[in-house]
């Protein structure tokens, strides 16, 4: 063991990325600690009154994680101490074992700290920041900065985040490949608009747009420009109707399509005509769904699953799903209510069972 030098010994720990094994590693002599310290890449801090103590023994982060409530302070420590960082996560705030005491005491991360961590950490290519009390300047601050390397962004629960980011987006040369602004409300048709057109538009593959309630079908036939885009999340936008949803069924790229709203069979049919690369699609919640939806299925090359919770009705027949299941041979699931099943089920049985005489009548003719 004494003969493995500090270097040969960093890469090797460098292939070890489970925190258990890395602990007993560091605990075989100082010397592996310390190496450990130096190879470590990502960590994920759980009480940010340690957080001095651990920045210093690891000086080489690129991924910083917290669920915890961190102030400015903390966030001016990161990027003084972690100049290479490219991952940064704030997840929304977890609460298990946080005295009440010291909760309300830490200051809550406001646009000193964000403007902190843009400056000190020019590399940032993953940004995640899940806090409703974040302010616009910090996260205005923070995607100007990363601008030439963003590929990763998520604002989720960003109350505060209004059209002037999607401006700020829509304009930047950012290679956004992710996008998440679920539950962003003060998001308008007018900011998809800067987003739309703006340079990164070609780049974005997967937009996450849900219970943004300001978005109706002007703002969704805006999305119609993304030419890349592969998964949309307008799970809980309800002012779409069918003419926003068949603007969506020209965006041939889609894999992944997830809708709550007041649309109908007239979207569904152009959803399966026109999306041949469509892989899930959740209508959870979309009452207008008929049996001609389903049909315009069969035949479908790529749908692996269908997701119809909340919007079954009388209309719907176990026949159409066997036609389905038999039509569509990349089918793996299709997810209903499970009041339903029972007799969806005894229908499928009974057309089977109807299938099979009439063949053998047939036969016999």
């Amino acid at each position: 063991m004494n003969k493995i030098v500090a270097d040969e010994l960093g890469q090797i720990l460098r292939l070890v990325t489970d925190p258990a094994d890395r602990k007993s590693a560091s605990q075989v002599c100082k010397g592996w600690w310390l190496t450990e310290g130096l190879s470590r890449s990502s960590l994920l801090v759980l009480n940010l009154d340690h957080l001095p103590r651990l920045l210093t023994r690891y000086p080489n982060l690129t991924t910083f994680e917290t669920q915890r409530a961190v102030s400015n302070a903390d966030l001016a420590l990161l990027a003084q101490s972690c100049p290479k960082l490219e991952a940064f996560i704030l997840d929304h705030l977890s609460f298990a074992d946080e005295p009440v005491a010291r909760l309300r005491a830490r200051p809550k991360v406001g646009d000193e700290g964000l403007c902190a961590v843009a400056n000190g950490c020019p590399k940032l290519s993953k940004i995640v920041i899940r806090r409703s009390s974040v302010g616009l300047l910090g996260i205005m601050s923070m995607i100007t900065s990363a601008a030439h390397n963003l590929t990763h962004l998520d604002l989720g629960s960003c109350y505060r985040v209004t059209d002037q980011v999607l401006e700020a987006i829509g304009s930047s040369s950012c290679l956004i490949r992710f996008l998440n602004l679920r539950c962003c409300y003060n998001i308008t048709d007018v900011g998809l608009s800067f987003l739309a057109n703006g340079s990164c538009s070609k780049t974005i593959e997967q937009l996450n747009l849900s219970s943004c309630c300001g978005i109706t079908n002007d703002g969704v036939l805006l999305l119609c420009k993304m030419r890349v885009l592969e998964e949309l999340d307008l799970s809980c936008c309800f002012d779409i109707t069918d003419v926003g949803g068949q603007g969506i069924s020209t965006i041939g790229t889609l894999k992944m399509l997830k809708l709550r709203s007041a649309i109908t069979e007239r979207t569904i049919v152009a959803l399966a005509k026109n999306c041949l690369n469509l892989e899930v699609l959740d209508l959870d919640g979309c009452t207008g769904i008929t049996t001609a939806c389903i049909d315009a299925f069969s035949g479908h090359k790529c749908l692996r699953f269908l997701i119809l919770l909340h919007c079954l009705s009388d209309d719907l027949r176990g026949y159409a799903f066997e036609s389905l299941a038999f039509g569509c041979p990349s089918l793996e699931s299709i997810v209903v209510e499970e009041s339903w099943r029972e007799r969806l089920l005894q229908e499928m049985q009974e057309s089977t069972v109807s299938r099979i005489l009439d063949f053998r009548r047939n036969l016999v003719a």
